[in-house]
């Protein structure tokens, strides 16, 4: 729905809408900031009492308290590749940066099984013992990719039946494998946008697999990554509201209720500025859910060269 000349429109034309007073203003930076500072204080802060006491309990007075903070808490971090494993100065510039990352392309199924029934782990794994080396949470990326355009060469052309088996050896496998070692699985990655797995296997094809991959890990936050849900509001297949749908559909069975789950959201922005309102309502639309809400792929393409 769009506000053009004072007149409201909906490209719904079955719907008879009606405004009894509407009020439109930008936001003043002072206004953003305040915003900020009060769910800051509501939701990020929370008072803390300390009982300072000898060893036989009674009360130590005198006492004095220092607290020291000794890592960022803020899950701040930047996708890696492959050659962190040759490259020097890429090593050492991430690590005095980054203390979360996502491996761009290594655990992705494309790239793990080229060749049907040919598993190839190498890189994958040495980049996690590289992460773990160095105190880096990783975050799984991805178990499957909802998009047709992104499945390995020989899964195209699976039937119904073929793709179910191959699909449950996979999720098996790179689940089992790194159990444990990741903060998080991206499970069926844009499922909003894309539905390569629905249409061959099912409507419900994604909530199976986040049930399944819940089973093998039952410890591992489990995200649904999508784009466009905050960044874009022409993209309607994956607004916000749509990507609350589609959620829904995946934690519908009892079994879900007891997963760790968060919301991905990619956020590639392209040039000019983004609409902070659009992305403001739907972080605050987003937010009532009560999941963790992770900005997962941030990119945001070049200005335009100045003349």
């Amino acid at each position: 729905m769009k506000l053009s000349n004072n007149a409201l429109q909906s490209n719904n034309p079955s719907v008879e809408i009606w405004a009894d007073s509407v009020s439109l203003q930008p936001f003043t930076k002072e206004e953003w900031r305040s915003h900020q500072d009060n769910n800051i204080e509501k939701v990020r802060k929370s008072r803390v009492r300390f009982h300072v006491s000898n060893a036989n309990e009674t009360a130590l007075e005198g006492a004095k308290v220092v607290i020291k903070q000794t890592k960022a808490n803020f899950p701040f971090g930047c996708g890696m590749n492959q050659h962190i494993l040759t490259n020097g100065d890429y090593r050492d510039w991430f690590v005095s940066r980054f203390k979360y990352t996502t491996f761009t392309n290594q655990m992705k199924w494309y790239s793990t099984e080229i060749i049907q029934g040919q598993e190839n782990y190498t890189i994958s794994d040495a980049m996690l013992k590289f992460t773990k080396e160095n105190g880096i949470c990783v975050r799984g990326h991805n178990i499957f990719w909802d998009d047709e355009k992104y499945q390995p060469e020989w899964v195209k052309s699976l039937s119904p039946d073929e793709l179910r088996e191959a699909a449950a050896k996979r999720i098996k496998s790179v689940v089992t494998r790194y159990k444990g070692e990741l903060i998080a699985w991206d499970v069926v990655n844009e499922n909003v946008h894309f539905h390569f797995y629905e249409d061959k296997l099912g409507e419900n094809a994604s909530e199976l697999y986040y049930l399944r991959a819940y089973e093998l890990d039952p410890t591992t936050t489990l995200f649904m990554n999508e784009y466009n849900t905050i960044e874009y509001s022409g993209d309607k297949v994956a607004s916000p509201a749509n990507y609350f749908n589609k959620l829904n559909e995946i934690l519908q069975s009892p079994e879900a209720s007891e997963m760790s789950f968060a919301i991905g959201l990619q956020c590639h922005f392209g040039s000019g500025r983004p609409n902070l309102a659009y992305m403001r309502s739907g972080l605050d639309f987003l937010g009532q859910i009560g999941f963790p809400i992770w900005l997962t792929e941030t990119s945001v393409d070049p200005q335009p060269k100045q003349v």
